[in-house]
Formats: C-alpha cells, sequence, structure tokens
C-alpha cells in the first residue's frame, strides 16, 4: 500500500492551534491544572485540553473539537467528492443506541463527507485505524480520487475524567495528561504511480487481545512482518499509557519476537508528550511518522504498535518511498 498525503488539519490539547508542532514531535510543556473543574479528580490534574472547561457530554466535545481543526482549513471544500473513514472510541456492540447517537454526531456537522456512500464508522479505538487505512488502499484502487481518514476523541467530561483515573490501579502512577484530539488526512491514489512520493505501508493489521499475557495475534502480525526484514527495525514507537496492565501487552509483544530491534533502534513512546489522545493515537502517528520521513528526519523501516486500550491493538510497518 502506498498513499500520499495531500492535506491534513488537526486539533489537540498538547498544542492547541498549532498542530504542526504535534507532527514535529515537539514536547510542549503541560501544566499541571488548578481549575476548579478538576478538583474531584485530583489524581487527573495533569490535563491537556483545547478549552479549559469541561463538556457537558462527549458528543459536545467532539463536535467542538472537529470544528476547531477545520476552522481554518479547506479540507472539506477540497475534498468534498471524498469518502471519511471515521475512526471513534471503542463502544461494544450491545450499546448499539450509543453506537447510533456518536456515529450520528459527525454525521450531522461533516455532511460533506459523511453523505458519501462509501464512508465508514471504525468504533475499535485507536485500532480502528488499520481497518481505515486497509479500506482507503481499497478504494483508491478502485479508482477513488481522494479518501479521509479522521479520527477525534476526549477525556474532557466528568465521565471521561472519571474513566481515565479507573484505569491505574495506584493514582500515583497516573503520568500521562488526559487529552483530546481531533485529526483528518487527505490520502490521495498519486502515490500509486512509482514516480510520486509517498508512504509505503508494508504490513497493517489489527487483533483482538484476550490475553494480555500472550497477545498472539499482535505477536504474529509483528513476527511476520519483522521476518521480511534484513535488519532489525530503525524507529520502533510504542505506546505507554501509565497503566500496567496495557503496557504489559507492549512489554510481552517485544519479548516474544527476535530480531525486532538492536541498540541501534531509537524508540519512541509518543504519548508522553502527546498525553493519552484516545482514538485519536494511530492516525496522529502514522501522520508524524509521514512527517518525519518527507523532512528526512527517517530513514529506513518503521513499526507502530498501538496498545493503547483493550481489546484492540494493532500495527504497522512503514517506510518512505521516493
Amino acid at each position: 500500500m502506498k498513499f500520499t498525503v495531500t492535506a491534513y488539519a488537526g486539533e489537540f490539547g498538547c498544542a492547541p492551534e498549532s498542530f504542526d508542532a504535534v507532527l514535529s514531535g515537539q514536547a510542549p510543556r503541560i501544566d499541571l491544572t488548578e481549575l476548579a473543574p478538576y478538583a474531584q479528580f485530583k489524581p487527573a490534574k495533569q490535563v491537556a485540553f483545547t478549552q479549559s472547561a469541561l463538556a457537558d457530554n462527549r458528543i459536545d466535545r467532539w463536535q467542538i473539537l472537529i470544528n476547531t481543526a477545520l476552522i481554518n482549513s479547506n479540507l472539506i471544500e477540497s475534498s468534498k467528492h471524498a469518502p471519511l473513514l471515521m475512526v471513534l472510541p471503542f463502544v461494544d456492540a450491545k450499546f448499539s443506541e450509543m453506537q447510533t447517537q456518536l456515529i450520528d454526531s459527525v454525521i450531522e456537522i461533516l455532511p460533506a463527507w459523511t453523505t458519501h456512500p462509501n464512508s465508514q464508522y471504525y468504533l475499535l479505538g485507536s485500532a480502528g485505524f488499520y481497518q481505515a487505512l486497509r479500506q482507503a488502499d481499497v478504494l483508491l484502487r478502485d479508482g477513488m480520487e481522494q479518501v479521509v481518514i479522521g479520527a477525534v476523541d476526549s477525556w474532557a467530561t466528568e465521565q471521561g475524567l472519571l474513566k481515565f483515573v479507573s484505569q491505574f490501579s495506584d493514582y500515583s502512577s497516573v503520568v500521562l495528561p488526559a487529552s483530546e484530539g481531533a485529526v483528518f488526512v487527505v490520502l490521495s491514489r498519486q502515490a500509486l504511480s512509482p514516480q510520486t512520493q509517498g508512504i509505503e505501508v508494508l504490513s497493517c493489521g489489527m487483533d483482538a487481545v484476550i490475553d494480555r499475557h500472550s497477545p498472539n495475534g499482535l505477536i504474529t502480525l509483528i513476527a511476520d512482518s519483522v521476518a521480511k526484514q534484513a535488519a532489525p527495525m530503525p524507529y520502533l514507537s510504542l505506546c505507554h499509557s501509565g497503566d500496567e496492565g496495557l503496557d504489559q501487552v507492549s512489554h510481552n509483544t517485544l519479548a516474544a519476537i527476535s530480531g525486532l530491534f538492536d541498540a541501534n533502534t531509537q524508540f519512541f513512546m509518543p504519548q508522553m508528550t502527546q498525553g493519552d489522545i484516545g482514538a485519536c493515537y494511530s492516525l496522529l502517528h502514522f501522520l508524524v511518522s509521514y512527517h518525519h520521513y518527507k523532512q528526512h528526519i527517517w530513514q529506513g523501516t518503521s513499526l507502530q504498535i498501538d496498545t493503547s486500550s483493550l481489546p484492540y491493538v494493532g500495527a504497522a510497518t512503514y517506510r518512505w518511498c521516493d
């Protein structure tokens, strides 16, 4: 799979109104907030939200984030005939009414994209990005000129912060800021031409993890990718959640695969600077990787592993093609 990013837009709590700073991998300063609305969430006082007020519900917050991300962008107008593949927080299928509400909240403010017959929604958390990327490849190969992948998520509600804090068995271990974000990336099929620059996705997949100590599907996915490489990965991006149970999935996956990395491998933990952005994580990191390759910061192969939430996890291997 080869893609060219023709446009993008985003808004993130760690760097409000400064999306390019997020892409560059700069580490913004995230202060501990003393705002009154967060007083009851003492373990989660470290927050990175684009607006200081808590939202009544996450649908309102999503719409604020999406509108803020796109307000100074012409993405909708320039790609109004493209389908939208939207990555949303995980919602179990048994909560079908909630699923409908979340999808409807996006459709309400993005009619230009969401009315397209090929638009789809992935309520699988951040791992849904890997399915969206595969579907984007299918649509582009079938002749679609452009495909938009989007993602949105936020902890900036009372229920959200309670859920964020509940991830941690020891409150003193909450080292990540609760954050939020919205990002949209326009992919073009121009990269299918060998003369065009773009990012090549060498492998891409997701899996449901039932046993954190034996994430066999994720191990197999990454092991198959590593087996095709002549050398260890130069760049390896991991999730770091601060939750020992979640981070154990990454640890056990790395421990089970020989030849994945060596002393020269550079490790990245984007959440340490971006905060916990939930369903936005994988799409944002794809765009960060694209930026690093295009700016010649990275050369060679990179591996992205997403274990930010359960039950779904995923991984993708990238390289740049000129």
